[in-house]
C-alpha cells in the first residue's frame, strides 16, 4: 500500500521520492497526525512544500514546488519532473493553498488497506524480506 500510494512522492526508510516530506523522522507513529495528513493534506502545508502555479510567456502552466530560486531561474518540482524555468520567461506566478498530495486518497482504499498502510507508516523499521 505504501509503494502504491505514497512512495512516488515520499521517502521512508531511505526509499521513495523527493517531492513530499521525508516520512522516516516525522510523527508517523502518531495516529492523529497520520490521519489528519491523509484525510486533509491541504490543512497544514509547510512553507517548503507549498505549491506554486507558474505560467510562462509561451502559455505553458506548471504546478509544483519551488526547489530552488536564483536571480535568473526557478527550479520547479512537478509531480513528474524537475523543470528549470528562466525568470525572464515567467508571465505569472502565484501560490496555491492546496497540497500536491491528492485529496480523497483513503476513499479509494478498503478498511484493511488503510489499517495496513497506517501500521506500516508507524513501524520503527522496514519489514524484513521473507
Amino acid at each position: 500500500m505504501y509503494t502504491k500510494n505514497c512512495a512516488a512522492c515520499h521517502k521512508l526508510f531511505g526509499e521513495g521520492g523527493n517531492i513530499g516530506p521525508e516520512l522516516t523522522g516525522s510523527q508517523r507513529a502518531n495516529l492523529d497526525y497520520v490521519l489528519e495528513n491523509m484525510l486533509d493534506p491541504s490543512a497544514v502545508v509547510p512553507r517548503e512544500y507549498q505549491v506554486s502555479i507558474i505560467t510562462t510567456e509561451n502559455g505553458r502552466t506548471l504546478t509544483g514546488i519551488i526547489k530552488e530560486e536564483t536571480e535568473r531561474a526557478l527550479t520547479v518540482q512537478t509531480q513528474n519532473e524537475v523543470v528549470i524555468i528562466p525568470k525572464n520567461e515567467i508571465e505569472s506566478r502565484r501560490q496555491s493553498n492546496l497540497s500536491m498530495m491528492p485529496e480523497g486518497m483513503m476513499e479509494r482504499m478498503t478498511n484493511e488497506e488503510v489499517r495496513d498502510l497506517v501500521g506500516y507508516l508507524a513501524s520503527p523499521a522496514p519489514p524484513r524480506p521473507r
